[in-house]
């Protein structure tokens, strides 16, 4: 019965593989629904782990889904934080600079004693880099580097196919594991609740106003009124997109290796700017906070959902090739560099709100999915800021730790 049921879905995907893709995202959210205790996995997640599950039943999809997808969910990130993130920037920004700095220098001395201490190869390494850090950026540096190694071609391509075994085996659990710590483990530790921190910190941002609302001392009115943007300006906010993804293909060449902010960080970086001047300039570029949100919300289940269909499935036959030893050294990959950027942001830094703390983490770790479920639970936009400076930081010193990690190991 189950193997005649496992053969009809998988005829059914096969010809209609569009089908899993929106069953991921509504079984996915319903599971994300479900709260234990205080623990609840969230939207993004649940879509994530029901996408794998249906996986097993060989959907296929395209990656260029996966990319527009992500670019709809990082443009409406920085377009609607775009005001308040240019104004956030001064002598302060240093502190969320220091984090991503901890977290990547942490990550790399995980990375290389986890290779020491378990005599990994290489590629093994980097792959184990590229999935519980969920830098994918890793996987092309550190191929890169392995070429210019001067072995035997077999080798390198050996090397080289470690990469993507130890990437594909760690990359679920790199990114559960950090929406996970961020939403629910970090607010247990620091006794703060994700929703008050971020009203008291939109509260105290200067000249900021909650979306939609307009203040009584410029309305004349003591209650705020609702403004609702009849239209979205897709001339004004489709050529945004088009601008952050041609700044995304720049490449910059630091100590050999080349550097681009990629697709997600140019998409991030011209939504902060038009977002910016769409504040300056109210009169065109209007986005309504629905579409925001679904941009936003749709554009970063879909993302996850289409990763989840495209590699769950060499998960699953990874692991049982390899044991579960990898998987359980990808968690130890994951979540070590938190629990010590964490203390350090905590103790050394100073952080206090959880919200704000939260979005920055998630930053240091260029964790777009653990950002959705923060904004989610924060229930503003104020997360945003610390993320995308310490985003943009850790997009260049993880992408570095690729050839790194070849010549350390």
């Amino acid at each position: 019965m189950l193997r005649f049921l496992s053969h009809e879905l998988s005829q059914l995907f096969a010809q209609a593989p569009e089908l899993a893709f929106f069953l991921s995202i509504g079984f996915g959210f319903w599971v994300g629904r479900i709260r234990i205790g205080a623990f609840q996995l969230g939207g993004v997640a649940g879509s994530l782990l029901v996408a794998v599950l249906l996986s097993q039943f060989g959907v296929h999809v395209g990656s260029i889904l996966k990319d527009v997808l992500f670019v709809l969910f990082i443009y409406a990130v920085g377009y609607e934080s775009g005001p308040g993130f240019f104004r956030s920037l001064g002598r302060q920004s240093l502190r969320e600079i220091a984090l991503a700095v901890i977290m990547a220098v942490s990550a790399f001395v995980t990375v290389v004693g986890v290779g020491w201490g378990f005599h990994l190869d290489k590629g093994t390494v980097a792959g184990l880099a590229a999935g519980g850090l969920t830098q994918s950026a890793i996987i092309g540096t550190a191929c890169s580097a392995l070429e210019k190694l001067g072995l035997p071609v077999a080798q390198v391509q050996q090397m080289q196919a470690d990469v993507a075994v130890g990437y594909a085996v760690t990359y679920i659990f790199g990114t559960i594991g950090t929406i996970i710590f961020c939403t629910d483990i970090l607010p247990l530790f620091m006794r703060r609740k994700m929703r008050d921190d971020a009203v008291a910190a939109d509260e105290a941002a200067p000249g900021e106003s909650t979306e939609g609302e307009v203040s009584s001392a410029l309305s004349g009115d003591p209650s705020p009124q609702v403004v609702v943007p009849v239209v979205t300006d897709l001339v004004y906010n489709m050529l945004g997109v088009a601008s952050g993804l041609l700044v995304g293909l720049v490449a910059v060449q630091l100590g050999g290796v080349s550097v681009t902010l990629g697709s997600g960080g140019g998409a991030l970086l011209s939504g902060l700017l038009f977002g910016w001047w769409h504040g300056r300039h109210p009169g065109y570029g209007d986005m309504p906070s629905s579409v925001c949100a679904l941009w936003g919300n749709f554009g970063l289940a879909g993302f996850v959902v289409v990763m989840g269909l495209q590699t769950g499935g060499k998960v699953v036959s990874a692991i049982a090739q390899h044991g579960l030893a990898l998987l359980l050294l990808g968690v130890v990959v994951t979540l070590v560099p938190l629990v010590v950027t964490t203390l350090a942001g905590r103790f050394l830094l100073g952080y206090r709100n959880v919200a704000l703390f939260a979005g920055a983490l998630a930053g240091t770790r260029s964790a777009n999915p653990a950002l959705g479920e923060i904004l989610a639970k924060a229930g503003n936009s104020s997360p945003t800021i610390p993320f995308a400076i310490t985003y943009a930081v850790a997009n260049v010193l993880l992408t570095l730790l690729g050839p790194l990690i070849v010549a350390f190991v």
